[in-house]
């Protein structure tokens, strides 16, 4: 099990959700949003503070994340993330949870944010591949995460 955080707090890793979203390709992540973990009020996005998924993993099983909960992936979790949007590209980050986000069990976080870091880093200039557009944040290069 990952470890877990009383009510999310001090927690430093909020480029990763309880959902296995990894917020840090997210287009809004540091700029409207400080991640799905964080509860830092102080932000323009609010979505968060009625996310089922994020209130069940963090207040009601009281976990760090989904993947933790015997459950996974529940029907939540899947009708939100793993089923909505199919066959829409844009929306691939999401559809591929349920077989990226176990990976956190083996590898540990760190190496699990490392992981993800990688995947979504531009080849040409390293910089973030953000989610929806599937496009370098920095070079505007076209790139789908392997």
């Amino acid at each position: 099990m990952t470890q877990n955080r009383q009510h999310n707090q001090e927690y430093p890793h909020h480029s990763l959700a309880p959902c296995g979203v990894f917020c840090a390709a997210c287009p809004s992540f540091k700029k409207t949003c400080l991640g799905c973990s964080s509860e830092e009020r102080q932000q323009k996005r609010t979505s968060k503070w009625n996310c089922r998924i994020r209130d069940c993993c963090l207040y009601q099983m009281k976990l760090s994340f989904c993947v933790d909960c015997e459950a996974f992936p529940c029907s939540t979790h899947r009708k939100k993330l793993v089923d909505s949007h199919r066959g829409d590209p844009r929306f691939a980050y999401r559809h591929e949870i349920p077989e990226q986000f176990p990976k956190l069990k083996s590898l540990g976080l760190e190496d699990y944010l490392a992981y993800q870091r990688e995947r979504y880093s531009c080849p040409d200039c390293g910089a973030i591949i953000q989610f929806y557009r599937y496009t370098c944040s920095r070079c505007g290069k076209e790139v789908r995460p392997e």
